[in-house]
């Protein structure tokens, strides 16, 4: 029996509905996502791309009561009907340049309008830029490391193979190699690389070198001059008992008592589990805020920030060369094209404000009771598709527009996105964020009896008995995003 495949080639001709987004498009959402550093950070790169595009010079503004009220929010500029084709066909240029004029005036007034626009003093700037010139670089873990082995190496031999070990350690201290890769690598022998290995292990800091945790802890004990201790037995023969706090085991096996296990761990509680961290650059993130509040009668005023913001506006050399019938069709169409990005690069960024003000109005709303109280408790439940639906944005919109983003309040300093919680359904019918639920059950645990900790079923009931309704898989999942271990784990003896 023989079987028989055909196959033939065909062209189909489909009708296919796809959504495609514009390069102005696409360039919003990549703004809107911008903190505020990033964002100037931005616009100095198209600056320098596009040559249309000019700074206006700062001007002092006119005295005024500072920050961003309702009543003073910009409004988005004004635009035909037909203006979001207008990158489709040819535009007419006296028209356009209006439009631009026009958007440049209300681009102007809208950054007179934050309290962050001003000149800064040359005093002050020579103060920056003695500042800026001041910061120095730490020194990072393998230059520490490298500077010890050229100290301590006893020859030419000896620090290559302890140079080469050290730029196998990961940011934490680790070895990453095993040691018979790093034999194979170096065409060393086993014991050279031991040998090497060990006199690395006796750096600062403290634990570097090590292929495990138990190793780490293991090394800054024996550096201590703590090899007897009973600290050092317990990590060296009960490690996985001690991860899961078996201490009467440990006791029996040690034949010590269990408060001599407490104490010995206490002990091992103190050295550090990540020695390399301590070395180098903390990579430290500064934050920014891009909205600020200010209190102001009871009430709050919402600033956008603008900090040293560029203003930009089209440059008049290339308006006029438009005019010049001189100019080549080629050079025509190229300042066209930079004109028509320029004006909405502007268009997005003044955008992008205006959505960072009409979000922080809608979050000021809702947790207006949190702000103004002095304790932790009082946020309310709120969903960013509840901020789309108020705003008139979509609710992807939203979570791009408060991603790695701040708001400075009167309580302090918070990611947009804090605000944002789920309700739980309180015995009276009412909600409450989940956030203070999470508050709610840190404060259980903290005074809970370390000896006797709450279990996942009794903080249940308790929090249910503060009239907040939730069930036991909710609880573990909040508290091990909290990081609160499990009941046995806390347990004291």
């Amino acid at each position: 029996m023989e079987l028989r495949l055909d196959q033939v080639q065909s062209l189909v001709q489909k009708q296919v509905i796809t959504i495609m987004m514009s390069p102005q498009m696409q360039q919003a959402i990549r703004l809107l996502q911008l903190p505020i550093l990033e964002l100037h950070q931005k616009i100095e790169e198209e600056l320098v791309q596009n040559p249309v595009l000019e700074e206006v010079p700062v001007e002092e503004p006119p005295p005024q009561e500072p920050g961003l009220s309702a009543e003073a929010a910009p409004e988005p500029p004004a635009e035909t009907p037909d203006d979001s084709h207008a990158d489709a066909r040819e535009v007419d240029f006296e028209q356009e340049f209006n439009k631009l004029a026009k958007l440049d005036d209300e681009w102007r007034d809208f950054f007179r309008q934050t309290a962050a626009y001003s000149r800064r003093s040359e005093e002050e700037e020579e103060k920056r830029a003695f500042l800026e010139r001041s910061i120095t670089r730490d020194e990072t873990l393998e230059e520490k490391l490298s500077r010890q082995m050229m100290l301590s190496a006893a020859n030419e031999e000896q620090k290559k193979l302890g140079l080469f070990i050290i730029g196998h350690l990961d940011e934490n201290g680790f070895l990453t190699a095993d040691i018979d890769d790093l034999t194979r690598m170096s065409q060393k022998s086993f014991e050279e690389i031991e040998q090497v290995l060990k006199t690395i292990q006796t750096f600062e800091p403290n634990g570097v070198g090590a292929r495990d945790l138990q190793e780490c802890l293991l090394i800054q004990l024996r550096n201590l001059g703590k090899t007897d201790s009973l600290a050092y037995r317990i990590i060296e023969k009960h490690f996985s008992e001690l991860a899961k706090k078996r201490f009467p085991k440990i006791a029996r096996d040690l034949n010590v008592t269990v408060e001599d296990i407490q104490e010995a761990v206490e002990e091992i509680a103190k050295l550090v589990r990540r020695p390399g961290r301590l070395i180098g650059p903390e990579n430290t993130q500064y934050v920014v805020p891009d909205i600020a509040l200010r209190r102001e009668d009871g009430d709050f005023e919402i600033v956008v920030n603008d900090d040293r913001l560029p203003h930009l506006r089209i440059s008049d050399f290339y308006r006029k060369m438009m005019s010049d019938n001189n100019i080549s069709p080629e050079v025509r169409e190229y300042i066209k094209e930079k004109i028509h990005a320029g004006r909405w690069l502007i268009k997005n960024i003044h955008q992008r404000q205006q959505t960072l003000y009409n979000i922080a109005q809608e979050i000021v709303g809702v947790q207006k009771g949190f702000l103004l109280s002095s304790g932790s408790g009082g946020l309310r439940p709120l969903t960013m598709h509840q901020v789309a639906q108020i705003v008139g944005l979509h609710e992807s919109t939203v979570s791009r527009a408060i991603a790695n983003k701040y708001i400075d309040t009167p309580k302090g300093i918070f990611p947009l996105k804090y605000f944002f919680t789920t309700a739980i359904e309180t015995n009276d019918g009412g909600e409450v964020s989940s956030r203070q639920v999470k508050h709610t059950l840190k404060e259980l645990a903290d005074k809970e009896d370390p000896l006797r900790p709450l279990s996942d079923e009794a903080l249940v009931k308790m929090i249910n008995d503060r009239g907040m309704r939730i069930a036991r898989r909710t609880v573990a999942k909040y508290r091990k995003e909290l990081g609160i271990l499990p009941s046995h784990l806390r347990k004291q003896f």
